[in-house]
């Protein structure tokens, strides 16, 4: 669920012209490798970046995000920590780490970012979908359950906040909303959605 976003470049001015340039040139050249799934392309060309400027905070966020691809978690919390050391209200560099420490079953301290994600940047769908997958790994089905309306509320086309949605609200006795949940899922085009139609929802 986690997508790498095009980030603004905040360069420090004291470099000349040309330095920029191949800053900007190793930065997109990551994000492209990134996208091709060429993951430790995509941080040998970030490791370029973060010689020439070491606290960037999206180039270091991005060089996380491919770690946590490749399952190195560690080092891509790590990634995550330098970056909201190098800027505290980088929101990404927060909602990338929960999902890496929620891949970790690290549910307390995931929460504790997604909380801060969410303060950080309040209208983001994305950021209540993923805290409230972490909320369910809580068995707290009620939080989850207000975590992914508040995915719904601001994007009413998420797919994967109505199909999460669906089993914690099973959990808790509603059946035909968690069913009516599935089936928007899958009218939303995710197939996922169709076994759990299958198996709870005769």
């Amino acid at each position: 669920m986690l997508k790498i976003l095009p980030f603004l470049l905040f360069l420090l001015v004291s470099y000349n012209a040309a330095a920029q340039q191949t800053v900007k040139d190793y930065f997109r050249n990551g994000n492209e490798q990134f996208k091709a799934g060429r993951y430790d392309d995509a941080i040998q060309q970030y490791d370029e970046v973060l010689k020439l400027e070491p606290r960037h905070a999206a180039t270091l966020t991005n060089r996380g995000v491919a770690k946590d691809r490749l399952r190195d978690y560690r080092g891509a919390i790590d990634d995550f920590t330098k970056a909201i050391a190098a800027n505290p209200k980088y929101t990404e560099a927060y909602l990338s780490r929960g999902l890496t420490r929620y891949n970790l079953r690290d549910y307390q301290d995931a929460l504790k970012d997604f909380d801060k994600g969410v303060s950080l940047k309040p209208k983001d769908a994305r950021a209540y979908n993923n805290r409230g997958l972490v909320r369910y790994a809580l068995k707290d089905n009620r939080g989850a359950i207000s975590d992914y309306t508040k995915a719904i509320e601001l994007d009413a086309t998420y797919a994967e906040a109505y199909y999460n949605r669906g089993a914690p609200r099973y959990n808790i006795g509603e059946k035909a909303n968690a069913c009516a949940d599935w089936a928007k899922a899958k009218q939303l085009g995710l197939k996922e959605a169709a076994p759990y139609l299958k198996k709870y929802c005769k």
